[in-house]
């Protein structure tokens, strides 16, 4: 759930001089517009061909980096390009927000420590960057400070009350340590903010469903089922946090949550795999045999 937007290309101005300035607009120029077309390819071979005129433009190296970073997921070569812009241009103006991109990237390869520096940075040169805060408690996080974690959710959503990521990154971590009513209730507010969170829907299923409002956390696993099939998936998709995931940790560390189970169960039934949710719910009953006709309804609904 980290924010990696694409940027207004005016934030970093290009220092052009000499005698391929035209030629090197040129390049620019064309590059944008074959990202009006979406030919993504077309606009990388094009700001490639800029730095070559021009090894220290800045924009193009951004430019660049970003559509490496999301559209081509080559995260070495993007990296690449956020260093250069950093080296090029430290001082640029928003320049915290390279630095917040550049920390996503380190962090999907598995550099938690340059990511923290990165983001570190960022709120140094910006102490009202809302997202890098929210950004950072979620490294904090998976690397289990908690309280640091927390206090960058809760300065997140200080600095801009309308920023989604931060009430999920909340409501994830409040899920975790079991403060249920606070994880539903951040749930439901990024869901007043973006409706159309597929992921959301289905962490706020699995609270209510562990919470023994069955019905409605079964209604909002279909939900966001609807909305994108791989919400509910097992698979990891290598992002920082997925429903599964979440919900697999939850049940690591809170072994005989009877109703944990029955929410994997629940899961399972919205995928498709009746075999797999029979052995969590299994799992379930072996741990709290009254829940059994709430569980046979729902069996008997799945038929």
């Amino acid at each position: 759930m980290l924010s990696v937007g694409l940027l207004m290309l005016s934030l970093l101005a290009p220092n052009l001089q000499g005698q391929t300035l035209n030629s090197v607009k040129d390049y620019f120029g064309s590059s944008l517009a074959r990202l009006q077309k979406e030919d993504f390819e077309g606009a990388i071979n094009d700001l490639t061909k800029a730095i070559e005129l021009d090894p220290h433009y800045v924009e193009a190296f951004f430019v660049r980096g970003q559509l490496l970073f999301l559209r081509k997921r080559d995260l070495d070569r993007a990296l690449a390009d956020y260093d250069k812009v950093i080296a090029l241009a430290p001082n640029a103006p928003r320049v915290e927000l390279i630095y917040n991109n550049r920390s996503v990237i380190r962090q999907l390869k598995g550099d938690r420590d340059g990511a923290l520096r990165d983001l570190n940075q960022a709120i140094n040169i910006n102490p009202k960057y809302a997202e890098a805060y929210s950004d950072r408690g979620l490294i904090r996080a998976a690397s289990e400070d908690l309280e640091g974690a927390a206090s960058d959710y809760e300065k997140a959503i200080e600095l801009n009350p309308k920023l989604t990521p931060a009430y999920i990154n909340r409501g994830i971590l409040r899920f975790q340590l079991e403060k249920l009513s606070g994880a539903l209730s951040d749930y439901s507010k990024a869901l007043e903010l973006t409706p159309n969170s597929a992921k959301t829907y289905v962490e706020r299923g699995i609270v209510r469903s562990i919470t023994g409002d069955v019905g409605e956390g079964i209604a909002d696993m279909k939900k966001g089922f609807t909305l994108n099939p791989e919400s509910v998936s097992e698979k990891d998709p290598g992002d920082f946090s997925s429903p599964f995931k979440n919900l697999n940790r939850f049940i690591a560390a809170h072994p005989t949550n009877a109703r944990a189970y029955e929410a994997r169960g629940l899961l399972r039934l919205v995928q498709g795999h009746k075999a797999e949710a029979t052995r969590d719910f299994r799992k379930s009953l072996e741990l709290d045999p009254k829940l059994k006709s709430e569980i046979d309804r729902v069996m008997n609904a799945a038929l």
